[in-house]
């Protein structure tokens, strides 16, 4: 394995690590509830980053 290989996969595994000790942000929703929430967070993504340089 490349060196380069070697260090995505140790921070692959600590990623993993770190996540198991976050609280799931989707406990007791519904499918419809997370997908809803999902799009929210796109499209206010998508306003921060990509609306201001949009032209139309």
């Amino acid at each position: 394995m490349t060196t380069k290989a070697a260090k995505a996969l140790k921070h692959l595994y600590k990623a993993r690590e770190l996540a198991k000790t976050l609280p799931n942000p989707f406990k007791n929703m519904t499918e419809e509830q997370i997908i809803a929430k999902l799009r929210k967070t796109r499209e206010e993504l998508w306003r921060e980053k990509y609306a201001p340089s949009a032209r139309h």
